[in-house]
């Protein structure tokens, strides 16, 4: 399923009628991964994905009220815009295609997280958001994101990986960019090194490729 061209679009229905349509787009996605032949997102993409979107995934309910938090002040006190989106709220946001920076559009993609990060197995919720997630131009999900790449999931280097979730924050453009790929490619390594204060394994690599230049 391209998520991108086959997406539900919703003309404010009540939360239940929107909940019930997410739902369905959920089933829809699982299937889809449990049918297809091309290999799914590495337990270390998740784990990128998790240090770097949502580090406290595994101690809250759909919703990070301290990254919301945080997120308001620096956004409209210190004029400095800020995301505080957990997975689940990413997620909800792909599938629905909302965008709108209004307060009631949030709400509603809160409540939809919560009840979604209840309805999906914990463990589920980094692999369906990477599936359907955009990473650029003519990537609109994972598998096409590794196509364009050349990425192998089974033989990805820890730095591509990496980079590949940093596209998350910087989706890759169609010309090339130098700029943007700058980006990406600090990004990737503020990643690793994250990571490697909880893997110290992580070390050796991050060093090899600190000083790279793109």
């Amino acid at each position: 399923m391209n998520l991108m061209a086959n997406r539900v679009v919703y003309r404010r229905p009540g939360l239940i009628s929107q909940w019930r349509q997410l739902r369905a787009c959920i089933d829809e996605l699982e299937s889809e991964i449990s049918k297809t032949s091309f290999l799914h997102p590495t337990a270390r993409m998740c784990e990128f994905l998790i240090i770097a979107e949502d580090h406290r995934f595994a101690r809250h309910p759909g919703v990070d009220p301290w990254a919301l938090c945080r997120a308001g002040w620096k956004t409209y006190l210190r004029d400095s815009r800020q995301g505080g989106s957990t997975i689940a709220m990413q997620l909800v946001r792909t599938i629905t295609g909302h965008r709108e920076a209004t307060w009631q559009r949030k709400i509603t993609e809160i409540l939809l997280a919560i009840l979604l990060s209840q309805y999906v197995p914990r463990d589920r919720l980094p692999i369906l958001y990477l599936w359907c997630a955009y990473y650029g131009w003519k990537m609109n999900n994972f598998r096409e994101a590794c196509i364009r790449l050349q990425i192998d999931p089974a033989s990805a280097s820890a730095f591509d990986e990496a980079k590949l979730i940093a596209r998350l924050k910087y989706p890759q453009p169609q010309r090339y960019d130098a700029i943007r790929m700058r980006k990406i490619h600090r990004r990737g390594l503020h990643i690793m090194s994250l990571a490697m204060l909880q893997e110290p394994d992580f070390l050796t690599d991050y060093l090899e490729i600190r000083n790279e230049t793109i």
